[in-house]
């Protein structure tokens, strides 16, 4: 990843500035990013693009943007609209041409994760954003999620003392059949899936290597296995990551094909965070809740407020503003695509491991 640092952006906008942005991209995702926009004071989504043009007006109408402005070709759009920035949502495989295809016309991007099917484009696409001296971050949400900016916040008050082991665990069942259904409705609402040859550390578990990263610093190795139960998709639906993240170790344990696991309504991980001095757990089985214990004992909170479906929002709204408040000020955003092409050599570097059952030594950021 031999991506020299740069300076921060000099730009700056006045306080009054709307920013006219686009939308690439109109799938089931789509509505989470169109209802973040429309929260977020100063931005204004003013055209969406999709290769199924249906779908793009059926989203305008719902978010009232004028069909005289929805296209089914990026490039036209970007011609055609006087943009601020775009906010790419489509699938991993056209990231780079799409990113590409801004840089081009001077716009500023914020592309959903992952960046890039490769890391030869993702360094294309940084490289091509840092030419044309426009911000490139990645819209990488989880990390935005109020419980682990608390997690953060508490390892940083000493909370713990040195955090030592850390453990994220979800199970469920979206892509194994139950009996009497033909195919799971994870597949009927994403057909795409059941074709990727990565699937659930590509889609999913990237995220949490994301969250390992902004609680504890770089990924110096990883040890992965993957495996699949599904008799539908191509790839994994179980992923089992040992990391070693900033000296803590680091254990991620997914899976979406537990059979006789039900999809939980919560919105968070099982997790338990150990220190030298205490411990912090996320409960999605206890109502929700947080707790901090040490010697002294342990108290609980709710790890957020509102509905689940609230918080699910939330991380959304929180991360896109970030990106506006940074193209505001002029800022490197937490998520820079720069910073974030090594939590995708983490994702890469696992599905190697898998591969060759082996540990994977990763490039240290300062070396």
């Amino acid at each position: 990843m031999n991506i020299p640092q740069r300076e921060v952006r000099s730009i700056t906008y006045p306080a009054s500035h709307v920013f006219r942005g686009a939308l690439l991209g109109t799938g089931q995702i789509s509505v989470y990013h169109l209802r973040a926009w429309s929260q977020i004071k100063g931005v204004e989504i003013v055209a969406l693009a999709n290769r199924t043009i249906e779908k793009a007006l059926a989203r305008a109408d719902e978010f009232g943007i004028s069909p005289d402005h929805v296209y089914s070709d990026h490039r036209e759009l970007l011609e055609g609209e006087d943009l601020d920035f775009v906010d790419i949502a489509t699938l991993p495989d056209v990231h780079r041409v799409q990113v590409e295809d801004a840089a081009a016309q001077g716009v500023n991007v914020l592309c959903q994760k992952p960046m890039a099917p490769s890391m030869e484009d993702a360094q294309a696409m940084v490289e091509a954003c840092d030419h044309a001296g426009v911000l490139f971050s990645i819209n990488e949400n989880w990390r935005w999620r109020t419980w682990y900016r608390d997690l953060k916040r508490l390892v940083e008050e000493g909370a713990v003392g040195k955090p030592k082991y850390i453990r994220i665990v979800r199970h469920t069942n979206l892509t194994v059949p139950r009996p009497g259904e033909s195919l799971p409705e994870f597949f009927k609402d994403q057909p795409y899936i059941m074709n990727m040859e990565r699937l659930i550390l590509y889609e999913w578990g990237i995220h949490l290597i994301d969250v390992m990263r902004f609680l504890f610093g770089e990924v110096n190795w990883v040890f992965a296995r993957m495996d699949r139960t599904s008799p539908i998709s191509i790839g994994e639906d179980r992923a089992y990551i040992t990391m070693d993240v900033g000296g803590v170790n680091c254990l991620v344990d997914i899976s979406w094909g537990s059979i006789g696991v039900e999809k939980r309504e919560s919105q968070l991980e099982q997790v338990t965070l150990e220190g030298n001095q205490g411990s912090i757990e996320l409960l999605p089985d206890e109502a929700d809740m947080l707790r901090i214990s040490n010697h002294e004992g342990s108290r609980t909170q709710p790890a957020f407020t509102g509905t689940s479906d609230d918080a699910y929002q939330a991380s959304y709204t929180a991360a896109q503003a970030h990106f506006i408040g940074c193209l505001r000020e002029g800022r490197e955003p937490e998520t820079a695509a720069r910073d974030n092409i090594r939590t995708l050599g983490a994702m890469f570097a696992s599905y190697e491991s898998a591969a060759e059952n082996n540990v994977i030594h990763l490039q240290n950021a300062d070396s």
